[in-house]
């Protein structure tokens, strides 16, 4: 029996790593440092499993680079995204994160015209030999990069009109003269949750409130899994790392 590759890929979405190396940059510029210490940056106690893995990712995405044995530093493309002096110079950047790890690259060489459905995806991943439970990590980190790059506008949207697409003709010259049929209705609101918005086909998991103007509500789409409450977790930390930064500011 084959034996299952296991695809060595970022465990983490570019705008989340960036989010990352942000912290890191912010106390260290491009100085080389220990893996500890941009953990804690990072708003972890140390090195640990997760951290590991979540360093990994910056590596695979160019943010962060090998500086000798057990150090690293903040790579120029992190600099060019975080702070570069115009938008191509950030849009290059991006790019060059987003298709810097070798599984994405791979993925990008096979599908030229564009990102596939996640099942063209999963068949290809198939096989290639990787097993299953890796297959659909992958998958996430994968397509949620290439939205993010989408919304950067670090790459094309495909199915979006581009430059050399035709011009509209005014209202009521392409019938001929007849005027355009009305617009469809508007969609119908977000249903109410306990006081709270939610579109269809989410739910309010958890939901505190201590004002009328403060409140936390978290809202889940699908079934939990591990990336999910890992993701909320970095979030969770990262924000607790702010209110004590913000507390001692104030001593």
């Amino acid at each position: 029996m084959a034996r299952m590759r296991s695809p060595n890929y970022p465990a983490i979405p570019l705008g989340q790593a960036i989010e990352l190396v942000k912290e890191i940059h912010a106390k260290n510029r491009t100085n080389v440092i220990d893996r500890g210490s941009a953990a804690r940056d990072m708003g972890y106690s140390g090195l640990t499993g997760r951290t590991l893995k979540l360093l990994g990712a910056l590596g695979q995405f160019d943010l962060v680079a090998k500086a000798g044995k057990g150090d690293l530093k903040v790579t120029q493309t992190a600099v060019d995204i975080l702070h570069g002096l115009d938008t191509k110079t950030k849009a290059e950047a991006l790019r060059k994160a987003g298709t810097a790890p070798r599984l994405f690259k791979e993925l990008h060489e096979r599908f030229t015209d564009g990102i596939p459905s996640e099942n063209v995806i999963r068949s290809y991943l198939i096989q290639q030999g990787y097993g299953d439970a890796a297959i659909g990590p992958v998958i996430k980190s994968f397509i949620d990069t290439n939205h993010f790059l989408e919304n950067s506008a670090a790459i094309e949207s495909h199915g979006d009109d581009g430059e050399d697409a035709p011009e509209s003709p005014p209202a009521g010259e392409e019938n001929g003269g007849t005027p355009p049929p009305p617009p469809p209705p508007p969609p119908p609101p977000a249903g109410q949750h306990g006081g709270y918005q939610v579109m269809e086909g989410e739910r309010v998991v958890f939901s505190e409130e201590t004002g009328t103007a403060q409140y936390l509500k978290l809202v889940a789409a699908g079934a939990m899994d591990d990336s999910l409450l890992e993701a909320l977790e970095d979030f969770i930390k990262r924000q607790r790392r702010r209110i004590e930064a913000a507390k001692e500011l104030m001593n």
